[in-house]
């Protein structure tokens, strides 16, 4: 290399990868993070704000990623991590704020948490770099995966979800909308319970995608140990 050559600068494939741009996004977006849920039980706006922000952060951090050339196996693990610790953050606070409905919220935690190591285990075992099973057996699945607008679609359903009714748990965001379609304007809704009702189809396929993921992963790790036994009783 000669000495007025320069390497790829920041904007590049450097060897520091803790400083990577998409690392430094993620960074941030679990400081957005953890200030929403400081004040997600005394100030739901901005709450509901800077989850938003570390939502936008979920995006930005692989577009950048890719156009840089700075992809990571950091980067990958914080930002899987970032979805599973901001989801179940989020439940918990809902856990609190409907102390009724606090079984439910756990379930969710449960199949999310559960569902999403089962997949990456299984598809660790079994050979495969990303816990996004593309060659699932399961139809469902397998749209879900090779489709990311739709897979998108799901994930944005359930946060809108979420923060809908941690919004309806709050007296001032339980008005009627004034500004709802024709069909809406009869029923006396809040906005909030609007976006709820729309986003319930996502939310929904999301779920039973978690279960057929549970599922298919258990089974591929049956087979993974059967495959083990196999080899050892042949030598």
């Amino acid at each position: 290399m000669g000495p007025g050559h320069q390497g790829p600068g920041f904007l590049g494939r450097h060897s520091n990868i803790y400083v990577y741009v998409p690392n430094l996004i993620g960074y941030a977006r679990v400081a957005a993070a953890v200030f929403a849920f400081g004040v997600a039980l005394r100030d739901p706006g901005a709450c509901v704000l800077a989850y938003f922000a570390s939502f936008v952060c979920d995006e930005l951090d692989g577009r950048f990623a890719r156009k840089f050339n700075q992809c990571s196996t950091l980067g990958s693990v914080l930002d899987m991590v970032t979805d599973r610790v901001a989801t179940t953050c989020l439940l918990a606070v809902l856990a609190v704020r409907y102390p009724a409905a606090h079984l439910p919220c756990l379930l969710l935690i449960m199949l999310d948490i559960s569902s999403h190591w089962f997949q990456m285990y299984s598809t660790l075992a079994m050979g495969s770099a990303t816990h996004k099973d593309t060659n699932s057996r399961s139809f469902v699945v397998r749209a879900y995966y090779r489709s990311r607008l739709f897979m998108g679609f799901c994930c944005i359903c359930c946060e809108v979800l979420y923060l809908a009714l941690y919004l309806l748990s709050w007296r001032q965001y339980q008005a009627p909308a004034l500004a709802l379609p024709a069909l809406l304007q009869r029923l006396p809704l809040p906005q909030a319970a609007v976006m709820a009702l729309v986003a319930l189809p996502g939310f929904a396929v999301k779920q039973v995608v978690n279960v057929i993921q549970l599922r298919t992963a258990a089974q591929q790790l049956v087979r993974f140990d059967q495959q083990q036994d196999s080899r050892k009783a042949k030598r």
